[in-house]
Parts: C-alpha cells; sequence; structure tokens
C-alpha cells in the first residue's frame, strides 16, 4: 500500500491486525486492574452474615507486621461490593513504615480486592459457648 506522498505502509492481513489488537487488549487490561502484591498476605478471623450484608474482621500482613482491618461485604444489584477500613493503630503503624496515603489507599484497594477474588486466608475464631449448666431454670427446685 502506498500513501499519497509515495511512503510504503507494510500490508496487514487481518491475522496480523487481530494480533495486534489482542496484544493492546492485554496492555489496557493490565493497566486497568494492576496485578496483586503477593507480599500483602490477608487473613478473616470472622465473618457475621446479615441479610445481604457481612460484617468481616481480620488482619493483613505487610513488611512482616500485623495490621487489623475491617470490612463489609455488600451483595447488590451490581454484584457484591467489599468496603475494607484500617483500624487507627494500621494507619499509625503504615505512617511509621513510612507509607504516605496514596500508598495506604493502595493497600486498602488490594485488600479489598483480594477479599473479592478469594485470595483472602478464611480463620475463623471458633465460637465460644458457655458451659452448661447443671440447673435447669426449666425444671423446679425441690
Amino acid at each position: 500500500m502506498q500513501l499519497t506522498n509515495g511512503t510504503l505502509l507494510p500490508f496487514l492481513d487481518m491475522r496480523q491486525l487481530y494480533s495486534c489488537a489482542h496484544a493492546w487488549h492485554r496492555v489496557v487490561r493490565n493497566v486497568s486492574r494492576p496485578e496483586l502484591p503477593e507480599e500483602l498476605e490477608v487473613y478473616i478471623d470472622s465473618l457475621d452474615e446479615q441479610g445481604r450484608v457481612t460484617y468481616i474482621s481480620g488482619y493483613f500482613v505487610y513488611r512482616k507486621n500485623n495490621l487489623k482491618f475491617g470490612a463489609i461485604g455488600m451483595e447488590g444489584y451490581g454484584g457484591p461490593n467489599i468496603a475494607a477500613t484500617l483500624s487507627d493503630e494500621a494507619v499509625t503503624e503504615l505512617r511509621r513504615l513510612g507509607v504516605d496515603d496514596s500508598a495506604i489507599d493502595e493497600i486498602v484497594t488490594a485488600l479489598q480486592r483480594k477479599i473479592m477474588e478469594g485470595q483472602a486466608n478464611i480463620q475463623l475464631q471458633p465460637e465460644v459457648k458457655p458451659p452448661k449448666s447443671n440447673d435447669d431454670p426449666a425444671k423446679p427446685v425441690s
């Protein structure tokens, strides 16, 4: 193919065009959805389901520090969503480690994605039930 100024363009067949479009799609997809940090480990201690909302608590490991978080999982028309918040102690510790506010936001985003994408370790604490008593309130005292 030749342009009006005489410059030759390489001929692209449909396979090459598809390959370029597919490669561009991979680049765009990776830009909009970065890889999750593997060094961020997320552990869920408790889940409290209440209808369409689930209250979640746990901790994540960042630079060998266990930092607490809380989250709410919501089932909505657009699909499930997670809204996580860090404890005040976790934010203070991250700042002490030299993490700025935008990096803290990125950590929260990665934490939420790990929960949503099933990459959190679920280690639920067993429920503590009160011991059974020999005194039965329905039984009359003799």
